[in-house]
């Protein structure tokens, strides 16, 4: 019997808790041997989303596991990310059709300091506007929501905190620095 592969080899145990690019925070369930169709038996992880709402469980071969999943930041790698955030370059673009290309790229980069001054920019031209008696731009808005997801998510989960308690423990982070 020929030696399993290295990429073969599983990562992640039953019980940790990963990040899938799609359906974010899930938990390992259990590593089976399994086959799909003609396709040779191999191992898979069988993850279950953490979202409240998600009844679905994911099969991933262990191989493309290990090549997508990764293990949750930590307190202290989201506060560094915050903390960088600040030094980022100015995002916003007057033209509403430019900032959505400009944000757009943000989120498929995935900085996670990036997204962070992103969301921050959206918020402080969002409340400008309202106080000149406008409404929030409906694409930003749709944006934000898409980060804040992205974000909040793992945040959530790693700082033990609401969605809403998570957005304030990033917003206090910057405003007082």
């Amino acid at each position: 019997m020929p030696e399993p592969r290295e990429s073969a080899m599983p990562r992640f145990a039953a019980g940790d808790t990963v990040l899938h690019a799609s359906e974010g925070v899930c938990s390992v369930q259990e590593i089976r041997s399994m086959r799909f169709g003609t396709a040779a038996e191999q191992p898979y992880y069988i993850l279950k989303p953490s979202t409240v709402k998600s009844s679905s469980t994911v099969y991933m071969p262990v191989a493309r596991g290990n090549a997508v999943l990764r293990r949750l930041l930590t307190r202290a790698d989201i506060d560094a990310l915050i903390e960088r955030s600040r030094t980022c370059g100015p995002l916003w673009v007057e033209d509403s059709k430019q900032r959505r290309e400009v944000f757009r790229r943000v989120l498929q980069e995935g900085d996670y300091a990036q997204i962070i001054h992103m969301i921050s920019e959206i918020h402080i031209h969002g409340e400008q506007r309202t106080a000149e008696g406008r409404k929030p731009c409906a694409g930003d808005e749709a944006i934000l929501s898409e980060a804040e997801h992205l974000l909040h998510q793992e945040f959530s989960c790693v700082l033990n905190l609401s969605a809403e308690e998570t957005i304030r423990y990033v917003r206090d982070r910057l405003e007082n620095a």
